[in-house]
C-alpha cells in the first residue's frame, strides 16, 4: 500500500517542502500557501485514481497470488481494501506535513511520526498476544493511517498556517501547472523505486510462495534501516533550497560530498550489525525458526540498499536545485535491471535472486551516477568525483575494516550466541576508526562542543 500511496502522490510532498523553504526564505507566504493549496487539490485527483488501483489489486487477488490458499482470499482482499483505501484517502493531507519540512521546523512531525508508530505498533502486539485475527489487524492498521492524516491537518493548523495558509481561494492553476511539472520527473524516480523496492516481495509471493514471509520479514528489517537513514538526511532538500540564493554551486558541490561522507558512515554503522550479526538479530526479534530462513536474505538486502544510499544525499541535492530530469537515467536504469534481473533469477534460484537483483541494480545506478549523472548536474552541483567517491565513500568505508577482517569468525559462530570479547573488540577497533579517520577535526571538535554544551546543561538541571 504505501508503493501506491508514493506513486499517486507524484511527489508532490517533496515539491511543496522544497518550494515553501524557498519562498520562506523570500518572506513570500502567497506563493508558500498557493503551492500547498494547488498540491492538496492536485492530491486529491490522485487519490481517486489511487482508489481504482486498490479496487483492481483487490479484484485480482487470485490472479497476482495463485499459490495463495483459497481461504485466504476473502480476508486478503479486505485487508488490501481497507488499507489501500485509508492510505489513499489520506494521501492530500501530506503536503501539510510537508510544510514542516519546507520551515525545517521537525518536532512535530517527528513527535507525530513517533506517537503513530509506537501506539500502532504497541496495539498490534497487544492483539497478536490476544491471538486477533487478521481483519482486526487491519482495522487497526486502517484506524492509525486516518487518525495520522487527521493529526498532520491539525498540526499544520496550529503550528503552521501562519507561515503557509490553505484555502479553495487559493488555488492557483498556474501553480498546480508548475507543481505538476516539477514532480513530473520526479514520479519517474517514485515509479522507478516502486520497481525497485516496492515489488520484490509481490514477486517472491508469485514465484516462490512459501519464501514471502522470510522475504518480507528481512524487507521489513531492511526498509526500516532505509527509514531511519531517510529520516535524517531528508532535511537536505529544504536546506539547499533555502539557500540557492546565497550559496554557490562549489559549494553546493562541497555540502553534497560533506552529507555523503556522513551518509556513508552511517549506513556502515547501521548496516555492519545486521550483516555481520544477522542470525543473532533475527533471533531476538522473530525467533529461531523464523531468522534461520531469513539470514540470507536480510544480508543481500542490506548490502543491496546500502549500495544504493551511497547516493542518496546527491540524490537529495539534485532534486533540492530542480536539476532531477537530469539525473533520471540512473533512476530508469536501476529499475530496469532490478526487475529484469529479480524476475530471471526468482525462476532459478528463488527468493534469493530477488534480492541479488536489488545489489546489481543498486551498483548499475551508482555507476551511471557517476559517469553521467553528476557531469549534466555540474551547472547547480560541482562536485568532483574523485573527491566524491574518495572522501564521500571510501573514507567512511574503512570502518568496516575490522569486520571484514572478522569474516571467518563471524561465519563460524554466526548460528551461535556472540562472544563477548569478540564482541567488544570488533565494535570498539569499527568505532575508533570511523572516529578517527571517517570524520574530520573539524567533525571531532563539533561533537566534543555539542556533548559539552549537553553534559552543561545536564549539570545545570540537576544542580
Amino acid at each position: 500500500m504505501q508503493c501506491v500511496y508514493q506513486l499517486v502522490g507524484f511527489g508532490l510532498q517533496t515539491a511543496v517542502a522544497k518550494f515553501v523553504a524557498e519562498y520562506d526564505a523570500l518572506d513570500d507566504r502567497a506563493t508558500s500557501s498557493r503551492m500547498l493549496s494547488s498540491s492538496v487539490v492536485i492530491l486529491c485527483i490522485s487519490a481517486l485514481l489511487g482508489a481504482l488501483v486498490i479496487l483492481l489489486i483487490a479484484w485480482r487477488v487470485p490472479q497476482l497470488f495463485h499459490q495463495m490458499p483459497s481461504f485466504l482470499i476473502g480476508d486478503v482482499r479486505m485487508g488490501i481494501l481497507a488499507i489501500g483505501l485509508s492510505t489513499v484517502v489520506a494521501l492530500p493531507f501530506g503536503p501539510f506535513l510537508a510544510v514542516f519540512t519546507g520551515l525545517q521546523r521537525y518536532g512535530f512531525p517527528t513527535v507525530l511520526s513517533m506517537l503513530s508508530k509506537l501506539l500502532s505498533s504497541a496495539v498490534l502486539a497487544v492483539m497478536l498476544l490476544m491471538h486477533g485475527e487478521l481483519l482486526q489487524l487491519v482495522w487497526v492498521l486502517t484506524a492509525f493511517n486516518l487518525a495520522t492524516a487527521l493529526g498532520q491537518f491539525l498540526g499544520w493548523k496550529i503550528y503552521a498556517s501562519d507561515r503557509a495558509d490553505f484555502g479553495p481561494r487559493l488555488v492557483s492553476w498556474t501553480t498546480a501547472g508548475r507543481l505538476v511539472k516539477y514532480s513530473g520527473v520526479l514520479s519517474i524516480w517514485v515509479i522507478a523505486g516502486l520497481l525497485i523496492s516496492g515489488l520484490d516481495v509481490l514477486i517472491v509471493a508469485r514465484y516462490d510462495y512459501r519464501n514471502t514471509g522470510y522475504y518480507g520479514i528481512a524487507s521489513t528489517a531492511t526498509n526500516f534501516m532505509m527509514l531511519v537513514i531517510g529520516g535524517i538526511f531528508s532535511p537536505l532538500v529544504p536546506a539547499v533550497s533555502s539557500l540557492q540564493a546565497q550559496q554557490t554551486r562549489h559549494q553546493t558541490g562541497k555540502l553534497t560530498i560533506e552529507a555523503t561522507r556522513y551518509c556513508t558512515l552511517l549506513l556502515c554503522l547501521f548496516g555492519l550489525p545486521l550483516v555481520f550479526g544477522a542470525y543473532p538479530v533475527l533471533k531476538l526479534w522473530i525467533g529461531r525458526s523464523y531468522a534461520t530462513q531469513s539470514i540470507y536474505f536480510l544480508q543481500v538486502l542490506i548490502l543491496g540498499n546500502v549500495i544504493r544510499q551511497l547516493a542518496y544525499p546527491y540524490s537529495l541535492a539534485v532534486i533540492a536545485t530542480g536539476k532531477q530530469h537530469l539525473a533520471t537515467i540512473a533512476a530508469i536504469a536501476e529499475a530496469l535491471v532490478n526487475i529484469c534481473v529479480s524476475l530471471y533469477l526468482v525462476q532459478r534460484i528463488g527468493a534469493v535472486g530477488v534480492a541479488i537483483g536489488t545489489v546489481i541494480g543498486a551498483l548499475v545506478s551508482m555507476g551511471l551516477h557517476l559517469t553521467l549523472s553528476m557531469r549534466y548536474t555540474q551547472s547547480a552541483i560541482a562536485i568532483s568525483r574523485r573527491n566524491f567517491v574518495i572522501q564521500g565513500i571510501l573514507r567512511p568505508l574503512l570502518c568496516t575494516t575490522p569486520s571484514l577482517l572478522l569474516i571467518p569468525a563471524w561465519n563460524r559462530f554466526a548460528m551461535l550466541t556472540w562472544s563477548i570479547p569478540w564482541l567488544v573488540a570488533w565494535s570498539t577497533a569499527t568505532l575508533l576508526i570511523a572516529w578517527q579517520v571517517a570524520l574530520t577535526e573539524t567533525d571531532r571538535r563539533r561533537i566534543g562542543t555539542a556533548l559539552f554544551k549537553l553534559a552543561h546543561l545536564h549539570y545545570v538541571k540537576a544542580t
